[in-house]
């Protein structure tokens, strides 16, 4: 893995998930620290140490969201660089990818929130649409119930006290 793919990597696991100057400043931490770290060891090896740079991410995002709170807002455009050479993607981009083949980044996945936060977002859904539909049937069972009944002696009351005023 080079730098580019790991600066990278790193901004597409922090992207929607910390404001963009929390990412770039911690992008520009992580170029500033290879680089120095460069000056003694090969790159590789620096790279190496750091490990993956979505491991890397999630520790950001977990120690930034226990001092912020949490962060759930989708970002529109996001960045990625190679060699100096820029490629923007929009809404809908999760992670990217690097595409020898084609010597830029492909985005995949949907921007925003994270599977776990979509189940979480259906179940809720599905629950809500449940109590809903419990409490509406409760409604019409009591209408059925109760509600005919009473409009029935209603109108008997109405159509006798009608016969008798005539």
């Amino acid at each position: 893995m080079s730098k580019t793919e790991f600066i990278a990597e790193l901004r597409a696991a922090l992207a929607g998930e910390l404001p963009e100057n929390e990412i770039e400043n911690n992008i520009n931490y992580y170029e500033s620290y290879i680089r120095e770290q460069a000056l003694s060891n090969s790159e590789e090896q620096v790279l190496e140490l750091l490990g993956d740079p979505r491991l890397i991410a999630k520790t950001i995002i977990e120690t930034y969201q226990l001092s912020h709170g949490p962060l759930y807002h989708s970002k529109l455009n996001y960045t990625a660089y190679q060699d100096g050479d820029t490629k923007e993607w929009s809404e809908g981009s999760e992670e990217a990818e690097y595409d020898e083949d084609k010597g830029n980044y492909q985005a995949y996945g949907v921007n925003g929130l994270k599977w776990y936060h979509k189940v979480l977002l259906v179940a809720i859904a599905i629950l809500v649409l449940s109590v809903v539909l419990i409490i509406g049937g409760l409604l019409i069972r009591l209408f059925f119930y109760i509600g005919i009944p009473l409009l029935a002696i209603y109108f008997i009351y109405r159509a006798i006290t009608n016969n008798r005023n005539r």
